[in-house]
C-alpha cells in the first residue's frame, strides 16, 4: 500500500501582523503587538504540518522566479518537504499575503492581484502512487480551472488514492462549478461560512445534505466552537473540539485537514480522523502563524490524550 500523501495547491509567504485594534492611515507609525514572516498557502501548510506529524509527503505547487520563492524553497528544504514536482514560472512573482490578526484572533488578509505563478498546470501523472491526494484549495488557483482539478482527481482515483479537498471561498462560488468533480472527492472540509456560501443553507446539516447530493462521499464541516459536523449517506456525528486560548486562526483549516489526513494514513475511522483534525487545529490556533504550532506526532497525541476536549457539542 502506498505510504505517502501528495498535496496540490498554491503557496505564498505570509507577513503576519498581530494585535491590530484599528488602522488609522493618517498616522505614519501604527504600533502592533507582533510581526512575523513565514510560508503559507493551503497546500504548503498541509504538507508542512503532515511532515511534522511524521508522514511522507510531496508538495506540488507553483513558484515564481523571485526572492519570495527562494524563501519558500529554503523553509521547505530545511523542513525536509519534497517539492520536486512543483512548477516554477521564472517570469512571475510569487504570492505575498499580509494577514492582519485582530485582538480576537480572527484575521483579515491584504493581497495584491494573483500572480501567474499560482495558475500552474498540474501533470496528472504526478499524483499517481499516493495513498492520499489533497486538492488543498478548490475555487482558487490552480483549481479555479475546473479541468485542472478534474484531471488531478480522476488520476488520483484511478490509481487507488483517497481524495480529499478543501476550498477557499469567494463570492459567486457554486456547487455546480465542480459538478463532475464532486463524485471523485472522498472527504471535503469546508468551514461553516464556506458551506453556507456554496449551498445557500443556514443549517449545517442542510449544508451537508446539499453537498452530499452532488456525490461527495463524506462532508466534514468545521463549525467553530462546536467542533465539526461529519456526514455521509449513513452517518451523522458532531465531534467536539479541544478548547484552547486562540491567538491566531490563520491556517486552522489547513491544520485541520493535515490532522484528518494523518488519521486516514493511520487507518482511523471517521470519528477518530475528526478528533485528529480538531486536535491539530487546536494546536495551530494557539500559536502565531499558519504552520508553526504543530511540532510532532507526539505533541498531537498529547492533545488527543488530554482532558481539553469538550464533553459534548455546545
Amino acid at each position: 500500500m502506498p505510504d505517502k500523501v501528495i498535496c496540490v495547491g498554491f503557496c505564498c509567504v505570509d507577513v503576519c501582523i498581530r494585535g491590530v485594534a484599528q488602522i488609522d492611515f493618517s498616522k505614519e507609525l501604527i504600533p502592533v503587538k507582533e510581526t512575523s514572516i513565514w510560508i503559507g498557502g493551503d497546500a504548503v501548510n498541509e504538507s508542512y504540518v503532515l511532515n511534522k506529524l511524521g508522514k511522507k509527503v510531496e508538495l506540488i505547487t507553483g513558484l515564481g522566479g523571485d526572492p519570495t520563492a527562494d524563501f519558500i524553497r529554503m523553509v521547505l528544504d530545511e523542513a525536509g518537504v519534497d517539492y520536486s514536482k512543483s512548477v516554477t514560472n521564472p517570469d512571475s512573482p510569487s504570492m505575498l499575503s499580509v494577514p492582519l490578526i485582530r485582538e480576537d484572533a480572527e484575521r483579515s488578509f491584504f493581497n495584491a492581484a494573483r500572480p501567474e505563478s499560482l495558475s500552474f498546470r498540474v501533470d496528472p501523472e504526478k499524483v499517481r502512487g499516493a495513498r492520499v491526494v489533497s486538492l488543498a484549495s478548490l475555487y482558487f488557483p490552480p483549481f479555479d480551472d475546473v479541468d485542472n482539478a478534474l484531471a488531478v482527481a480522476r488520476a488520483a482515483k484511478e490509481s487507488g488514492a483517497i481524495v480529499c479537498a478543501d476550498m477557499m471561498y469567494s463570492e459567486g462560488c457554486r456547487l455546480e462549478t465542480y459538478r463532475d468533480l464532486w463524485p471523485c472527492i472522498d472527504y471535503f472540509f469546508p468551514n461553516q461560512e464556506e458551506a453556507r456560501g456554496l449551498t445557500g443553507e443556514d443549517d449545517p446539516d442542510r449544508m451537508a445534505e446539499r453537498i452530499l447530493s452532488f456525490g461527495v462521499s463524506n462532508v466534514i464541516i468545521k463549525i467553530g466552537k462546536r467542533g465539526c459536523l461529519a456526514r455521509n449517506r449513513d452517518t451523522r456525528m458532531i465531534v467536539p473540539p479541544f478548547l484552547v486560548e486562540a491567538v491566531d486562526t490563520t491556517g486552522a483549516g489547513d491544520n485541520f485537514a493535515a490532522g484528518f489526513i494523518t488519521g486516514l494514513m493511520e487507518g482511523q475511522d471517521l470519528y477518530h480522523c475528526c478528533r485528529y483534525a480538531n486536535a491539530a487545529a487546536s494546536i495551530a490556533v494557539a500559536h502565531i502563524g499558519a504552520s508553526t504550532g504543530v511540532r510532532s506526532r507526539e505533541q498531537l497525541q498529547e492533545v488527543l490524550d488530554s482532558e481539553k476536549e469538550v464533553s459534548h457539542a455546545l
